[in-house]
């Protein structure tokens, strides 16, 4: 058996802020749609999430401050993807706890 080790303060506030962010349902919802459709438009992402664009814009951006996505504009479409792996890796957590409970 491998012993813990401490993890470095820095990584933990990092991981502290971006559990802070996903700490909503509906932004977990984007991450989710993100994970599984890849970069979207806003447009897309509200369908498929079935939230009001209004709130829907908000959670993206709060997620882009936080690093958790990264955003790109063309024309006057604007596109959302991923941009750590850290919330995925949550995300896959999540998944996996869902699936042995199921």
């Amino acid at each position: 058996m491998t012993e813990k080790q401490k993890l470095p303060v820095e990584y933990l506030e990092t991981m502290a802020e971006a559990i802070r962010v996903l700490g909503h349902g509906q932004r977990l919802q984007i991450l989710e749609f993100l994970d599984l459709h890849g970069e979207s438009s806003v447009g897309d992402i509200v369908a498929g999430v079935g939230g009001r664009q209004g709130a829907v814009s908000q959670h993206l951006n709060k997620m882009r401050l936080a690093g958790i996505l990264s955003c790109r504009r063309d024309s006057r479409q604007v596109y959302y993807a991923i941009a750590a792996e850290s919330p995925v890796t949550i995300l896959n957590c999540l998944r996996r706890r869902f699936e042995s409970c199921g």
